[in-house]
């Protein structure tokens, strides 16, 4: 008796967060390391032809599943700073631009501040005058999981390649936070020439000594950069609009372990009321219980594959009383049973 054929049907993403160019990358970096880069794109859902033709911005289940299956198949855990540093500017788009044309170090870092969620909406940034000159501070929207240092890194490492491109080098008197706990590794850090990097501290930051703010930048261009931070308004503009189906799909998405909430609780965290949000849904052409079930779909799906959980324990984790009834669920999502699922999934990582 042949083996049903397993359907992956494209699911919803959830709340965009970074272009698409940071997977291309990431897939080229693979692809040097002699590492099936297409196949590590496959497990999260993308797919190379699609990738360098649509800009459609990833959503954070997306994220975690690249960036896990990137690290696994490269063993390298600092792999987020080689793709953060290794990135050009350009891959920045305008905020790369922006930043290297600003007139000096202060212009730059308010800058990467004020634009910095249009390449990354997992952080939000806010610059502070301090005594001792600037301070650069990130708070993180976005649960990411395993994957958090992951990203972290990335961030880091395309950061200090900008503030090096923008002024000639990286300050020596730089000093980075981390809410990091220390790695075995922590020497991959000092490849950007910064000597003052710390662990364990309780938010991600950059601390710019005073006399270092007024470097100069070498592209300084007043002109492109006012045209640059036009275009980078526009992009901010398109981030905060982001309609409320995919708000809520975000926040469905980034639930852990136990229930997901009712719809009350969704419209209260988007400061709505449940009708509002009933309304506002509809305008975007969607419900509540669909954004539901393809937050579960994706979990499930996830689940599935990449774990050895016991389908009960599954079934139960994204709120089903009854296993039959998940499984039966799984079949009219995927086409195939909880046990089809895993088995042609080890068949697929075993071809």
């Amino acid at each position: 008796m042949s083996r049903p054929a397993i359907a992956h049907p494209p699911l919803p993403q959830p709340a965009s967060l970074v272009p698409p160019i940071y997977a291309r990358l990431l897939r080229m970096l693979l692809q040097h390391a002699d590492v099936d880069g297409d196949r590590v794109l496959a497990a999260a859902g993308l797919d190379w032809a699609t990738l360098v033709t649509d800009d459609k911005r990833l959503g954070r289940d997306t994220i975690v599943r690249l960036a896990e299956g990137a690290m696994a198949a490269m063993r390298r855990p600092w792999l987020g700073l080689d793709l953060g540093g290794g990135a050009p500017v350009s891959a920045h788009g305008s905020l790369g631009y922006a930043v290297v044309t600003s007139r000096d170090l202060r212009e730059a870092v308010i800058t990467l501040a004020r634009y910095g969620t249009t390449r990354n909406d997992t952080m939000a940034w806010t610059c502070t005058d301090t005594r001792e000159g600037m301070t650069m501070q990130a708070t993180e929207r976005t649960d990411l999981g395993a994957v958090r240092g992951f990203v972290v890194d990335t961030v880091l490492g395309a950061i200090l390649r900008m503030i090096e491109t923008a002024v000639g080098h990286v300050p020596p008197d730089l000093r980075i936070e981390l809410p990091l706990p220390t790695p075995a590794w922590r020497e991959q850090y000092q490849r950007f020439g910064v000597a003052d990097v710390r662990f364990d501290r309780p938010a991600f930051a950059f601390h710019v000594a005073q006399r270092d703010l007024a470097l100069p930048c070498i592209g300084a261009d007043a002109k492109a950069h006012a045209s640059a931070c036009r275009e980078c308004e526009e992009e901010l503009a398109e981030v905060a609009g982001a309609g409320m189906a995919e708000r809520v799909a975000g926040l469905l998405a980034s639930v852990g372990d136990g229930a997901y909430p009712r719809m009350a609780d969704v419209a209260a965290r988007c400061g709505i009321s449940a009708r509002t949000l009933i309304r506002r849904l509809h305008a975007d052409g969607a419900t509540f219980q669909q954004l539901l079930d393809a937050a579960r779909q994706q979990r499930a799906l996830w689940m599935l594959l990449h774990t050895a959980e016991p389908v009960e324990e599954i079934a139960a984790r994204l709120g089903y009383a009854d296993t039959s009834n998940f499984s039966r669920t799984v079949r009219r999502w995927f086409g195939a049973t909880p046990r089809e699922l895993r088995e042609g999934g080890a068949a697929a990582s075993r071809s």
